[in-house]
């Protein structure tokens, strides 16, 4: 799914794609980023939820990310993984 990658200091927003996307981790292409802290935020959905991430593996332009919560900008409504029942 395509998507969106930024953090703090970064001026533009970084184009992405994400392969294997679940609630809590997901693999993330994004062609040529550079420099990329441990914690940074993804939307896939044009900016309605945003994902937290903390990096947890990389190799050349491909991410493995631990989401740590999603943001409902709709709502304002933060959700973490330990409140999710499944």
């Amino acid at each position: 799914m395509d998507g969106r990658l930024f953090f703090r200091g970064a001026r533009e927003l970084h184009a992405c794609i994400a392969y294997d996307v679940t609630q809590h981790s997901a693999r993330i292409y994004s062609d040529r980023l550079g420099v990329l802290p441990i914690d940074f935020y993804v939307s896939f959905d044009n900016f309605q939820t945003i994902g937290k991430c903390r990096l947890a593996w990389r190799y050349r332009d491909q991410l493995g990310v631990v989401f740590e919560k999603w943001i409902d900008a709709r709502a304002a409504h933060v959700v973490t993984s330990e409140s999710d029942p499944a």
